[in-house]
């Protein structure tokens, strides 16, 4: 398949390669979740047989696109599988976590070949699964990792100069046949063999000068273009070497690939599609061309002379059944383009898994809303942020079961993350059960770090002190970890929402958790606007962001510490004049509108003349060409 893949043609092969990762990726994500189902309900023989079908279907397709490491370590993976449907028992803890592993590197493999790198063989993984099975070297004899800690310089710059230069470098531990009585012949022939084929760059024993009566394994450092299954079948001789197992030297001194590249590579431009929308569409395309005909033929009675007025009710009839079918046309692509939230949240059990392991907690998820629908350009920007939030709530929300013993609460914590439909936008809420959010401690931790001075922190209000935790380089943390430590991450969690339109508040409770709350569009592409005037401009707003309407006289209006104000159902609320903010003239109206905006929490009026009313907008971009320029 790899030969007939070399006379495809770039375009061609660029979109095999297309279909191909977007496959890959959803088999790595359907595995992990039937592995995490293993692990919580036990073994199940549909669930292994479910297993070992993705796992050998993304073998398949990995060694036909020419992918052979990956393909490799998918049957290494196979072989866990298959002794476990033999009834070996595998479904314990430390089986499932080797197959976790296995998954991640899979998915790291895919996530290199897909920028356009070499992926290397997971040697370390598939130790540990010789292990597992029980397939380890004879005692006494020399092991690929004692073989590669005793390279000379020399020959550690051999092995270097070979992966640099795109070769692969092997391990092969080879057993003698036991009817082999000349051993020195046979490790001859095997030199041979091998320098024909690549470079020999270490053997133990020695392959022309060692002493080969008392042993029964060859081991042997080996460099060269072929694959696994090729170098086997050189090593492999009837009557001389019965077995030989074969690991692959990862490149772990060779530059990895650029990190932009794989974080561009890592983005998902396939869309799937259920062909009932596709019918859908293409139906509504069907009545535009027939509006179409309806204009044209509209347009030639009139230029045969027919009444206007037959013509322009027949005009405006057309436009009448145009405009529903273009309205049936924008929401079918906008369904086009929804996608569950499910495929996002479906990455969380295994985060959460490992990360309340590494933490020494126990941590149960609770997902609720996972069949809710967004549109795919937020999905896709959704699973950083949110990812980040969770390790947040393991990491400084859920206590230890000690504590939470010491504190009368149940030993496993729960993180809970839940999605609805509010009016026109999504809610998205991820919440603990953990300590809360110490308000005191942020703020002496911003008064230590220079954000905030004494005087000032000691004004703060809870919400406020709270909302911290949203400061650059501001953390709680005792120690620098992985997840925590170092001041990055809530305030790009907040950035990232807002630059999806959408806003993201938290609230607390000292010792009953703590629940971080989105609130995003369901769609970037169309937004319901509020369209209204000031002096003789017309402006529009998101609906979403507008709470209420009120209209006032400008005696309703008060001065407070130089601000416009508004006393609206004994709330006080800051007021902008949108005539000020746009540098317009002031129009001579005396009863003006207030939109009373929301941001989470927080509310502010903006001063308008005259409300237009709702319309549908399309967002489009500005072009590069045109920002900054004088037009």
């Amino acid at each position: 398949m790899t030969g007939m893949i070399n006379e495809w043609g770039d375009q061609e092969l660029a979109e095999l390669k297309k279909v191909f990762f977007s496959q890959a990726y959803e088999l790595t994500e359907e595995v992990q979740d039937e592995l995490l189902k293993l692990e919580a309900d036990g073994a199940d023989e549909e669930t292994l047989k479910t297993l070992k079908r993705h796992v050998h279907t993304l073998k398949g397709d990995s060694n036909s696109m020419g992918y052979e490491a990956i393909g490799a370590l998918c049957h290494r993976m196979e072989d866990v599988l298959s002794a476990a449907l033999r009834g070996a028992g595998i479904a314990d803890h430390e089986a499932v976590d080797l197959l976790l592993a296995c998954i991640d590197s899979i998915h790291a493999m895919l996530t290199e070949c897909e920028a356009g790198n070499d992926a290397c063989c997971a040697q370390d993984l598939t130790r540990r699964i010789d292990g597992q099975l029980g397939q380890t070297a004879p005692a006494g004899t020399a092991s690929p990792i004692s073989l590669a800690s005793e390279y000379s310089e020399y020959e550690e710059l051999l092995v270097q100069d070979a992966l640099t230069s795109g070769k692969r470098v092997y391990t092969i531990v080879a057993k003698f046949h036991p009817e082999c009585r000349e051993k020195s012949v046979a490790s001859l022939m095997l030199a041979q063999r091998l320098g024909a084929a690549g470079k020999v760059i270490r053997s133990a024993p020695d392959l022309e000068h060692g002493d080969f009566r008392t042993v029964d394994v060859l081991t042997v450092a080996f460099a060269a273009d072929l694959d696994l299954e090729a170098v086997k079948r050189e090593t492999l001789a009837a009557g001389m070497i019965e077995s030989a197992a074969i690991t692959e030297q990862a490149p772990s001194k060779v530059p990895g690939p650029r990190p932009d590249r794989l974080a561009t590579a890592s983005k998902s431009e396939t869309l799937r599609v259920d062909a009932s929308k596709v019918d859908a569409i293409m139906n509504l395309v069907g009545e535009l061309i027939i509006g179409r005909s309806m204009i044209e033929q509209a347009t030639k009675d009139i230029l045969d002379g027919s009444s206007p007025v037959e013509a322009a009710a027949r005009l405006f009839s057309v436009n009448a059944s145009l405009e529903r079918v273009v309205s049936d046309l924008q929401k079918g692509v906008m369904k086009m383009r929804m996608v569950p939230l499910y495929h996002v949240f479906r990455k969380f059990p295994k985060m959460v898994r490992d990360l309340s392991l590494e933490k020494g907690k126990r941590v149960k998820l609770d997902v609720v809303g996972s069949e809710v629908e967004l549109d795919k350009g937020i999905v896709d920007a959704l699973g950083e942020p949110l990812a980040h939030i969770m390790r947040n709530l393991i990491d400084h929300g859920i206590e230890s079961p000690e504590a939470r013993r010491a504190a009368g609460k149940p030993e496993e914590g729960v993180i809970r993350i839940k999605a609805y439909h509010e009016a026109s936008q999504l809610v998205i809420e991820a919440s603990d059960d953990g300590r809360g959010i110490d308000a005191e401690r942020l703020k002496r931790k911003a008064v230590e770090s220079g954000f905030l001075t004494t005087d000032e922190a000691a004004k703060l209000s809870v919400p406020d002190a709270v909302n911290l935790i949203f400061l650059s380089g501001l953390s709680t943390a005792e120690a620098v970890s992985e997840t925590s430590g170092r001041g990055v991450g809530m305030d790009a969690v907040k950035n990232a929402v807002n630059g999806l339109k959408g806003s993201l508040t938290v609230e607390t409770a000292a010792g009953a958790g703590t629940l971080f709350r989105m609130r995003l569009p369901l769609t970037l592409a169309v937004i319901k606007a509020l369209l209204f005037e000031v002096g003789d401009r017309l402006y529009a707003v998101p609906v979403p962001v507008v709470a209420e309407v009120a209209q006032i006289a400008p005696e309703d209006l008060v001065t407070v510490e130089g601000r416009k104000t508004l006393l609206l159902r004994d709330q006080i609320i800051s007021v902008i004049s949108a005539a000020e903010l746009f540098r317009i003239e002031e129009s001579g109206k005396r009863k003006k509108h207030v939109l009373i905006l929301s941001m989470g929490a927080k509310k502010a009026g903006l001063l308008i003349d005259r409300l237009v009313g709702q319309q549908e907008l399309v967002i489009k971009a500005v072009d590069d060409d045109l920002v900054g320029s004088d037009l």
